[in-house]
Order: structure tokens, then C-alpha cells, then sequence
């Protein structure tokens, strides 16, 4: 795991510094100094608040560890001067009286003058590792398990309540849906329903179990008036004054303001089988409900298309959900980071920590494509859980003597969001109440007294609506809001609809080449306009979005990025390098995304997090400026252009064909067309594609160019197979939509676009889609009789010299700069790829010097092409292409490596290159080259 260790020793010192000259007492220090040990490593608040409430208890007596984190980690705080030894016996007990799947692999025992650490992995080799208290920032990776992904899992994510309950509700919605019953009101009907279970297990009704009671004493067993029952129960919920002859069995019910009862909807009819699944869900442990993770997955029930295969992807949930590490990636760097490191600071410094006590309430958060709310409910909950800790150091933890029901500041009311799906508004709002209510209980175990969830007081602002047609300013002045975020839908350019298209030129429309942007990029516009709205004095709004990558990639970076930071005069603050955003649903596939923070203001102390392991956790970089292809350089955007920008030649696309196949022919079809048509031979040439040239494949193609026309007629009269493929173009030209293509069923025997250099030259082929996994782009020289096809780009009459620079890490490091995708893997461009790239040399320089270092690179070239002749010997199991340029654990191919490390030095030497080996570096130096140009 990779973490920011030079903020961390800084916050480290600071906290240290802070507690020098303290009394330095356990009982009234230990959870603030822990607290903020736990903030400089990133742990989450809800992390935070579990280990402090999960202590283990003493049988004997009433002493307890400070902190306890499951599998993870148990802390011990003693006071200044006590002895660790006497701790250390302390802790054992605790640690042997745990079940085996609870046991800590860590013992954390200190007492402010020293810290011990006990890696407990092998029992039987105990590792020990002390040092005195001021050393600790020194041997910050001591702690580095404390980092979030070492113990969210266990404790946030991996709960089998929340998919449970979703198992039982989707049972429920599609018994109601068979039966016909409105898919709008079924909504909203199950959203109460699970705010219901959810109330009657945590106490929101005024006492637990009043739902059960219902369902037991007042609803039929066959479930012929349950409809009744909820009818009733629903409108007793929404009334304050209510009739003195209600029966107790409804009046006990607590009065539930906040909209969620006050709409009118028709209640389905239920039967024996019916009645059965609502007790089942009832008997739910619905308390442990996780409304971060259940809204996503609930909203994955109510997008089940009930006339699909039973086996159909969108039946799996946790479709929507974003998991909470992720969501943690995006508002750790946007606010919540700053407000811990705040916090930190504020530990012998009360006014400080006032003030930013006096802050969290004035926030105000916005996601302008909300889902069901995620984004929304993780923020509050860290905010209102940093609003404990603030609490907590200003008035200290006197449980039952603080008058918490005024001192809770912070709200839902600070949330707004647009959700253009209405179940997925009522989603939003009743997770957001219920984590009020779960907060409210946690506020309650650290102080004694909390604030009443009930009657609602306090509503989320989630507005139904097209975030792209609306305006935010309705929503939540731009003068008013602090941060903007989310994950607004991914959706390319070729896949949008009429709709979505009249979206994004409703936000987008002033941008040049608009049209080829991503549906997400509509967010990003429409969020920097709302930001330029702000005209309040000293106040300026922040914006992270997650997208897809492809729009740091390929030609939507100048599109997108020259409007955002050029014309409109934006910085990128942070940002997440390509990874892989996973969620919790069962098969559903992964998205290569990105993550950027980009605003008016610019940061001081930008980072930039890369990957080594798009599956892996992000390294922290700190970065002077971040450009729209998310590296640290120069702000710089590279078009499509006609001309090599080192003035090389040409490279061109392969021909294409439009002949659906007719003039394409396998090799059983080459030789079965040969042995009944021979004349056809001569009209017969090799055609390679991509996949011919990777993985050495044959396929062939009728050519006619440069035949004369009346031999050519002479001899069809002879070949009707031939006639008749011929005859095929022609009618399939002639039925497409396009005028030009059309226009070329005249001539059905030649291929639509012809660029085939003249025979006689060597063609130095670049596939256009070629593996993410592979370190090189594999390229190579074919003969030009050979067509080649527009799966590949070509340079005509290359030298090894070329070669050479496009096998080169530099190039590969510039590709996978400036490629675009198709999926993951890498699409190569000549007009914005190859075009834009800088050779070590101008074209037109020749003198004696560039000439020898030619010379060189063509030279390391051609080892290259020994060392792949080497492993390609004709034999029967010898590798093709893609198999000699793909990633192994243990390189099968050491001679082929060796060359390309020649190559590489040559190449760089020849660019005057003395940087590191990785990408950034190589792309770092290029686009200063560029720059300086």
C-alpha cells in the first residue's frame, strides 16, 4: 500500500508537538489523540467510530481498550510515565479471550513518551517494534495498516444484511410486478416499506418492535387485510393531531414528518405468500443496514425489467453501488482531508477548534447526479462523525451532561442533489434519514444524548430532474454551495440518444467538436459554468467528478480540457490516474475511470495519484501542474492534424472495403473458389488486418485495381462465383444510408478506399487497436503486396531508423499518452498519436551527426527484428506477435528484451533523454520539448 508518508510524518509531528507539554492523561486524552493519529492516516470517521465504540470490556472490572478494530488492530493508551509492560499483560487477556476470526493481527500499546507495536501474524514469532513517542514520524510506516483499505472492508462493506434484505425485497417487488401493480407507486410503496423495517429495528417509531406487533396481532396471516394495515399505518405516520379513537396499536407510532408518507398511492393487495415475504423482511436485522451500500443495490431492484431472462446481468445487485473506498477516493482530496488536517490542529488550540466547530454547518455539498444518494451520505456521515470529535475536544466526553440535542449543527439540510430517476430521488432522501438515524445513535453512545430523529425536522434537497436541462442555480445557488461531486453517467459519443445528445448541446454547445464527447463531459462543463457564477466575494466552489477515462485520453482532451483550463480559465488541483472503479455487485464488470478535482482557484499543493496496478492502491505525487491527460506537465493539447510535427512521413490508414465479406475470402474459400474458378487465382491477393498481423493469421481478397476493364469482363463471363460475390457489393452498397457509399456501387469490384502503396515497397504496419497489457505497441514491416487492411496504419518506404523510434519506450510512453480506447485497450491515431509526436530528429536535418545517430537507432532496430526472427523459426509452436509482446510473469523471450533495452537506450540518447524509465518521466520530458518548440 502507498501512502503520502511526508504528510503523514508532518501531521505526526504536529500532533506529538501537541502533546509534549500535556498531562497526558488516558482517560480524558487517549480518544483525541488517537483521533488524530486515525485522521492523519486517512481512516474514515466511520472507521474511527466503530473502533472507539467496539472496546472490549474487562470480565472482572470495568476497564476497557482504548480502541479495537476486528482482525485488524487493538490499541492500549495508558498515561505519561505508566509502564507498557503492565499494559502489554493487560492486553493479552483481552487478545486471548477473542474468537479466532476477531483476533487483531496488531497490539498498538503507548503511553505519550512511547509507542510499542506487536505484529502478531505468526504467533509463534511475534515481531516487536518500540520507539520513544518523538521518533514516531520518523517510522510513520510503522501505522501504515491504520491506512482505509486496511480495515473498511471488514467493517463498512462486507455486511450480508444489506444483501440479504435485497434478495427478500426483490422477491417482493416481483411478485407485486407479475401481478401488474404500477411500477411508479410499487416504488415508492417498498422505499416506506423499507424505512419502516429500518425504524422499527433502531427505535425511530419511539420504541422497537411496533411494526412486528403489527404484523403479528392486526394483519391476517393469509394477507387479505394488510393492505389495510399499511394504509392505516401510512397515514398515522404523516398526522401530528390525531383522533383520540385510534387504536393504540397505530398510535404508538411516532409522528414522521419529511414528505415520505404525505403522498397518496394506491397499496397493493397481498396474499398468504405475500404476507409471508413482508414477516420475512421484518425479521431482518435491519439496524446493521448499510444506506450507502442497500440504496444502490435496492434501486438495482427497481430497474429489473420484469420480462428479461431470469438470468439477465441487470437482475445482479449492486449494479449502481459505488463502493465507499471509492467514494472516500474523491472526497478525502476534495474537503475532507483539509478539514481532518484542520482538526489536527486544533488540539491545545480551543478558538481554532471553534471555529471550524462553527464551519461544518456552513458547508454545503452538491451532486448534480446523485443515484441514490451515495455521495451524499458518506459526506454527512464523515461530517457529522468529525462533529463528535469537535464536540468532544471542546466540551470533553461528559456523557449525559451536554446538551447534544443544540449542539449537533450539522444537518442533511447541507445536501443537495438532481436525480433525473425518481425512485432513485426517494432512495436518496430516505438514506439520507435513515444514516441521520444511525449517527444520531452513535452521537448518543459517546455522549449519553443525542438528537431526535423524530419528527423530521431536517430533509436532504434532492430534486428530480435532468441535471443537463435544469438550472443548478435553482437547486442551490452557486454563491451558497462549497463542493460539487459525484459520478454522472458514462456514456461515449456513438452510444447516446437523441436525448442525451440535445443534453450535452444544451450545456456544451459553445465548445468546438462537442459532438464527439462523452456524456459525462457534460457535467464538467456545466459544473465550471455554476462555478464561474459565483460573484460572492472570497468565496469560490470545488468540483470532483469520477469519469470514465477516455476523457483524459485521445482527441476529447483538447476538446474538453483546452475549454476547461484555457478558455475558461480552470486549474486540475488533484487528480486520480487511470484504476480500476469496481463495485459489490455480483459479475459485474469493472470501469477503467479516473477521478478530478478542478476548479477557478488553484491549489497550492496539487497531487496527482498514479497506479502501478490499476487494481491496486494509488501512490501520492505531489505535482506543480496537472494537465488534461492527468500527468504532471506542461498544460498542452494535442489536436488532430494533417502534418507530422517532425515533418516524417505519411502514415496512412489501410483500405477499407464495405463489401460485408464478398471481396474477403478465408483460406478454405481462397482454395475452393481457385480449384472450381482457376482463372481467379491472378485476381486473388494476401489481406491482413490487425489479427492477421498479431497472430499471424492468413486471409485473402479479390483485387482488381489497375486491371483492364475489358480483360477483366472477358474473364468474369468465366467465373460466376466471382460474378456473384461482385454482384453482393453492389447490392449492399447501393442499400446503405450514405451517398458516398452509394455512389461507389458503380465500381462493386474495387474496394471502397483504396490506399494501397504500388508493390515493390516495404509497409511498416501499426496496429490501431492493439492490448493494454503490452509494454511495446508491436509493429513491423510487411511486404506491399500484401493489402493491408484499416485495422491497420502503415508508413510507406520506412527505414529501420523509423522502426526503431516506434518500437521505443518513448513513443510507447507518448501513445499511451495520447491514444484513445476501445475498452481498456489502446486505439492508435495517426492524426492525433503519430502526428503529434516529436522525433529525436527533424526530417529535414541531415547533417553528419543526425545521420550517424540514425544510424545507430537503425542499427539497435534491426537486433529487434533479429531477436523476434530468433523465436519466430518457422516451427510449428513458435509464437506469434502478440504472444512475443505480451506481459509475463517469468520473461519467455529474454533475447527480445535485451534488444528492446539497446533500443531504448539508443533512442534516448538520441533525444539527449537522462530521466528515469517510467512513463511520466518520458512524457514529462516530451512535452517540454514540445512546449519549447
Amino acid at each position: 500500500m502507498s501512502l503520502d508518508y511526508q504528510h503523514i510524518r508532518e501531521q505526526l509531528h504536529r500532533i506529538i508537538h501537541d502533546y509534549k507539554d500535556a498531562e497526558g492523561y488516558e482517560r480524558g486524552q487517549s480518544q483525541n489523540f488517537w483521533t488524530q493519529i486515525f485522521n492523519a492516516y486517512g481512516v474514515s470517521g466511520q472507521v474511527q467510530s466503530k473502533a472507539f465504540e467496539h472496546r472490549l470490556k474487562d470480565d472482572k472490572s470495568q476497564k476497557y481498550v482504548d480502541a479495537f478494530i476486528p482482525k485488524l488492530v487493538m490499541i492500549e493508551q495508558k498515561s505519561r510515565g505508566l509502564d507498557l509492560n503492565k499494559a502489554y499483560n493487560q492486553v493479552s487477556k483481552y487478545y486471548e479471550r477473542l474468537s479466532a476470526a476477531d483476533k487483531p493481527r496488531y497490539i498498538v500499546l503507548s503511553n505519550f513518551d512511547e509507542l510499542w507495536l506487536f505484529d502478531i501474524e505468526n504467533p509463534l514469532n511475534i515481531k516487536e517494534y518500540k520507539c520513544p513517542i518523538a521518533d514516531l514520524p520518523k517510522n510513520a510506516e510503522w501505522l501504515d495498516f491504520l491506512a482505509p483499505n486496511a480495515a473498511m472492508a471488514e467493517i463498512v462493506e462486507e455486511n450480508p444484511i444489506n444483501r440479504q434484505a435485497t434478495e427478500m425485497v426483490a422477491k417482493l417487488h416481483q411478485a407485486f410486478i407479475s401481478d401488474g401493480v404500477n411500477a411508479d407507486e410499487l416504488a415508492l410503496f417498498l422505499t416506506r416499506l423499507i424505512f419502516c423495517f429500518f425504524a422499527d429495528d433502531t427505535g425511530i417509531f419511539g420504541q422497537k418492535n411496533l411494526l412486528d406487533g403489527l404484523l403479528t396481532n392486526e394483519a391476517r396471516s393469509d394477507g387479505s387485510n394488510l393492505n389495510e394495515v399499511f394504509t392505516t399505518l401510512f397515514d398515522t405516520l404523516n398526522t401530528k393531531d390525531r383522533s383520540s379513537r385510534l387504536p393504540e396499536s397505530y398510535a404508538a407510532f411516532a409522528y414522521i414528518n419529511g414528505d415520505l408518507f404525505s403522498q397518496s398511492i394506491r397499496i397493493p393487495y397481498f396474499d398468504k405468500n405475500l404476507y409471508n415475504l413482508v414477516v420475512q423482511c421484518n425479521n431482518l436485522d435491519w439496524s446493521e443496514i448499510s444506506p450507502a451500500i442497500f440504496g444502490s443495490m435496492f434501486q438495482s431492484v427497481l430497474d429489473i425489467d420484469d420480462t428479461a431472462d431470469s438470468d439477465d446481468k441487470r437482475r445482479e445487485f449492486g449494479a449502481h453501488y459505488t463502493s465507499e473506498k471509492n467514494i472516500l477516493k474523491v472526497i478525502n482530496s476534495l474537503f475532507l482531508q483539509d478539514l481532518r488536517d484542520e482538526f489536527s490542529k486544533c488540539a491545545k488550540d480551543k478558538p481554532r477548534a471553534l471555529k471550524l466547530y462553527e464551519k461544518l454547518p456552513t458547508l454545503k455539498f452538491f451532486d448534480p447526479a446523485c443515484g441514490c444518494g451515495n455521495f451524499l451520505i458518506i459526506a454527512y456521515r464523515e461530517l457529522r462523525l468529525l462533529e463528535n470529535q469537535l464536540i468532544a475536544q471542546i466540551y470533553g466526553d461528559q456523557r449525559g451532561l451536554l446538551d447534544i440535542s443544540s449542539m449537533c449543527q450539522v444537518t442533511v439540510e447541507q445536501f443537495y442533489g438532481i436525480e433525473i430517476e425518481p425512485h432513485a430521488a426517494h432512495i436518496a432522501r430516505v438514506a439520507m434519514w435513515i444514516t441521520d438515524h444511525q449517527l444520531n445513535q452513535a452521537t448518543a453512545e459517546r455522549f449519553g444524548t443525542t438528537r431526535p430523529t423524530t419528527p423530521i425536522v431536517y430533509s436532504p434537497h434532492i430534486t428530480e430532474g435532468n441535471a443537463l436541462q435544469i438550472d443548478w442555480e435553482d437547486v442551490l445557488a452557486a454563491n451558497e454551495c462549497d463542493f460539487v461531486m459525484g459520478n454522472p453517467p458514462f456514456i461515449g459519443a456513438k452510444y447516446q440518444t437523441k436525448e442525451q445528445k440535445a443534453d450535452l448541446e444544451n450545456v456544451a454547445k459553445q465548445v468546438k467538436n462537442y459532438k464527439t464527447l462523452d456524456y459525462v463531459a457534460g457535467w464538467y462543463i456545466r459544473a465550471m459554468q455554476y462555478m464561474q457564477g459565483v460573484s460572492k466575494q472570497n468565496h469560490q466552489v470545488e468540483t470532483a467528478f469520477v469519469s470514465t477515462n477516455s476523457i483524459s485520453q485521445g482527441e476529447q482532451v483538447a476538446i474538453l480540457w483546452k475549454y476547461l483550463l484555457v478558455e475558461c480559465g480552470g486549474y486540475i488541483n488533484f487528480a486520480h490516474q487511470t484504476f480500476s472503479w469496481t463495485n459489490e455487485g455480483k459479475g459485474v464488470a469493472a470501469v477503467h475511470c479516473v477521478i478530478i478535482g478542478y476548479g477557478l482557484n488553484e491549489r497550492s499543493d496539487k497531487i496527482l495519484f498514479s497506479y502501478t496496478d490499476i487494481k491496486g492502491e494509488p501512490i501520492p505525487n505531489k505535482a506543480k501542474t496537472i494537465n488534461g491527460y492527468l500527468i504532471n506537465g506542461e498544460v498542452i493539447f494535442f489536436d488532430k492534424t494533417r502534418n507530422q510535427i517532425s515533418n516524417e512521413i505519411k502514415m496512412e490508414k489501410g483500405s477499407y472495403s464495405t463489401c460485408s465479406g464478398n471481396l474477403v475470402m478465408s483460406p478454405d474459400e481462397k482454395n475452393n473458389l481457385i480449384a472450381t474458378e482457376p482463372l481467379a487465382e491472378q485476381y486473388i491477393r494476401p489481406f491482413m488486418g490487425a489479427e492477421e498481423f498479431l497472430n499471424d493469421k492468413e486471409r485473402f481478397c479479390l483485387w482488381f485495381d489497375g486491371i483492364d476493364v475489358i480483360k477483366l469482363n472477358k474473364d468474369l463471363a468465366q467465373m460466376p462465383q466471382v460474378r456473384q460475390r461482385i454482384d453482393n457489393v453492389k447490392t449492399f452498397r447501393l442499400a446503405s444510408t450514405k451517398k458516398a457509399t452509394q455512389k461507389k456501387a458503380e465500381q462493386p469490384h474495387l474496394f471502397d478506399e483504396n490506399r494501397q502503396p504500388p508493390k515493390g515497397q516495404n509497409l511498416l504496419i501499426i496496429p490501431v487497436v492493439s492490448s493494454e497489457n503490452r509494454k511495446y505497441l508491436p509493429v513491423g514491416f510487411v511486404s506491399s503486396d500484401i493489402v493491408n487492411y484499416y485495422a491497420n496504419l502503415m508508413l510507406a518506404n520506412a527505414t529501420l531508423y523509423h522502426f526503431g523510434v516506434l518500437n521505443s519506450a518513448m513513443h510507447n510512453a507518448f501513445m499511451r499518452l495520447t491514444a484513445g480506447r476501445l475498452k481498456s485497450d489502446y486505439r492508435y491515431s495517426n492524426t492525433i498519436v503519430y502526428n503529434n509526436f516529436l522525433y529525436p530528429f527533424d526530417a529535414e536535418d541531415v547533417d553528419n551527426k543526425t545521420l550517424k545517430t540514425k544510424d545507430v537507432i537503425g542499427s539497435a532496430a534491426q537486433v529487434v527484428l533479429d531477436a523476434r526472427k530468433h523465436y519466430q523459426d518457422g516451427s510449428e509452436n513458435a509464437p506469434t506477435l502478440a504472444k512475443l509482446y505480451n506481459t509475463y510473469m517469468i520473461d519467455p523471450y529474454p533475447e527480445l528484451t535485451k534488444a528492446h533495452n539497446a533500443l531504448d537506450k539508443a533512442v534516448d540518447k538520441a533525444y539527449g533523454y537522462k530521466g528515469k524509465g517510467d512513463d511520466a518521466s518520458r512524457v514529462e520530458f516530451l512535452l517540454k520539448r514540445i512546449a519549447d518548440m
